[in-house]
């Protein structure tokens, strides 16, 4: 056994016994390949689905359905646009679609895709929530060194919720560094989201940046345990929320390692770590978009396109 494995054991709180079903776990990896080629959706509704975009649409129709944009910003992760219309036009040609669109319109319509975050099925959902960074392309980070900070490259900061017992991408925000929401308030309102579609949380995991009173009290008003590392100095004092002060006195009665056990700290890393470096393995860790805009929904498509390729999987 490697001694990485034996880290992300231990990192993980699962057994040494490794009990996945490899052939399964092969053959779900195998139809993600498939997804990037899964027109059965064409067959059943090409012009139906045409029809009900254009019904009391002002102006120009639309000629290609969402379907088809939604299959075409997932290969954008992996080619750039001119080879998403090359890859359309040679499915077209072998009559697996009625048409094909050019790049400039795969580029206008990718980038005013509506991304949404399956809810999940289940009614009970654990929450984990982390960040990362999503590097500019070299246009991005020349105009921000000219006109940004001197001496520090800016990137995109990405915060993801999953759920660590299912491994499901929950939700996602972006934002340049320095802008936006912090760590802690993108999980609350990503929680929101959840509990206002009908969802109970159940629990919370999140690293030491999440240990904040605000946090801690929306915790306790919507009942959901916490999993958040306490800081090494933190105060037992209420001082604005009873719920982190008893948190505090039992991470400091127990100790991390038996705090990190009994809360089972470490399958937070299932949630957030794993998704973040499998996107960043499949899709690359830079974005090809030159507007700021166009930068941020980028980044976050390519957390939207593993979640769709996964759930491809799976099923």
């Amino acid at each position: 056994m490697s001694k990485t494995y034996e880290r992300w054991q231990n990192k993980t709180g699962r057994p040494n016994e490794d009990n996945r079903d490899w052939r399964a776990y092969n053959e779900e990896l195998v139809r993600h390949g498939e997804f990037l080629l899964d027109y059965d959706w064409i067959t059943k509704g090409w012009y139906e689905e045409l029809e009900e975009m254009n019904n009391g649409k002002k102006g120009a129709p639309f000629q290609f359905p969402n379907s088809l944009i939604g299959l075409q910003a997932v290969w954008h992760q992996l080619v750039d646009y001119r080879e998403v219309e090359g890859i359309t036009r040679k499915v077209a040609e072998k009559a697996q679609i009625p048409a094909f669109n050019d790049f400039s319109t795969i580029n206008r319509r990718v980038n005013k895709l509506n991304i949404e975050f399956e809810l999940p099925k289940q009614g009970f959902v654990s929450v984990s929530t982390d960040g990362t960074g999503i590097k500019l392309n070299n246009a991005g980070e020349y105009r921000y060194d000219k006109y940004g900070k001197k001496k520090q490259k800016k990137y995109i900061k990405v915060t993801i919720s999953a759920n660590p017992l299912t491994k499901e991408m929950l939700d996602c925000d972006v934002s340049i560094e320095g802008d936006g929401l912090s760590e802690h308030e993108v999980s609350k309102k990503h929680m929101q989201r959840q509990i206002g579609n009908g969802k109970e949380i159940d629990k919370f995991w999140g690293d030491g940046g999440f240990d904040v009173l605000e946090l801690f009290n929306f915790l306790e008003e919507n009942n959901i345990e916490a999993a958040i590392k306490i800081r090494d100095n933190a105060s037992e004092e209420s001082r604005g929320s009873m719920r982190r002060a008893r948190e505090v006195r039992e991470y400091k009665a127990k100790g991390y390692s038996a705090w990190s056990r009994d809360k089972q700290y470490g399958k937070r890393w299932l949630g957030t770590e794993v998704q973040i470096s499998a996107v960043k393995v499949k899709f690359g860790e830079r974005v090809r978009a030159k507007k700021t805009e166009n930068m941020l929904k980028e980044a976050k498509r390519k957390f939207w396109a593993y979640a769709k390729i996964k759930a491809y999987g799976l099923a």
